[in-house]
């Protein structure tokens, strides 16, 4: 997606999206309109040229595959003081560059994993995948109901070395399992967030974790409705954006 400054202090954004990215899109309080262009191959790799790396947690060091380190990163990822996912987003979503990413494989980065399942729910790119396998995830089911993201996000694990790790889904083959994860990760927009909620809580493992992203400040009492059952652990923020971290009770005793 390209962000073009407008006048006024307002900013178009111009990108590939799905009709439930779009009906997120409507019910966001920020936007004013939304408008159907022709595709421009051209404007749709424009961010290509600003793409950077990023630190999340002082742990994990995103890179797009084309931008190279600067010394005292490439430094840190030799020596092993961070964590390096190497990136090739396509046209899916998930390259660093966005808040809600950052926030998660920051929080993603204080965990120790070790042995651990996990859900990715809207995989886009597979970065919360790799970041989970990192450090320290046995195994991670990656769903998207994008097939460019399903595709992008089994040639990053690969890119990555972690393929036999990751395994993905397509949405529509993942409704009505009951598996249990240790984390579930879920960067989506609200109201898929408020549509899957009972799901999404009911894939998380006795005392596991749900890491929820993709929300604005202003939404995250929605979330807490929607995740009841569950404890809510940690809120971060960034840009507006927030992640919120619940965790499922051990038992009912516990609650």
């Amino acid at each position: 997606m390209v962000e073009l400054a407008e006048i006024d202090g307002l900013v178009r954004l111009v990108g590939d999206l799905t009709p439930s990215g779009i009906r997120g899109l409507e019910a966001g309080s920020l936007v004013i309109g939304i408008e159907p262009i022709e595709a421009d191959f051209e404007m749709s790799n424009e961010w290509r040229k600003h793409a950077q790396a990023w630190v999340c947690g002082n742990r994990i060091l995103l890179r797009p595959e084309w931008v190279s380190n600067d010394t005292q990163l490439q430094q840190q990822v030799d020596d092993g003081s961070l964590l390096e996912i190497v990136l090739e987003p396509g046209s899916a979503f998930g390259s660093g560059s966005h808040a809600t990413t950052r926030l998660c494989v920051g929080q993603i980065a204080q965990l120790d994993l070790s042995g651990a399942s996990v859900l990715d729910v809207g995989c886009g790119t597979g970065v919360l995948s790799l970041a989970s396998v990192l450090v320290g995830a046995e195994s991670v089911l990656a769903v998207d109901s994008d097939p460019e993201a399903i595709r992008v996000t089994e040639l990053v694990a690969a890119l990555n070395g972690v393929s036999e790790k990751i395994q993905t889904l397509p949405a529509q083959a993942f409704v009505g399992d009951s598996t249990e994860f240790d984390l579930v990760v879920a960067n989506l927009l609200l109201p898929i967030i408020e549509e899957s909620g009972p799901e999404l809580a009911s894939s998380v493992a006795p005392g596991g974790l749900i890491m929820v992203s993709g929300v604005l400040t202003h939404q995250q009492q929605r979330v807490e409705e929607v995740l009841c059952e569950l404890n809510l652990t940690r809120v971060e923020e960034e840009e507006g954006w927030l992640v919120l971290v619940f965790q499922r009770p051990h038992s009912a005793a516990s609650e």
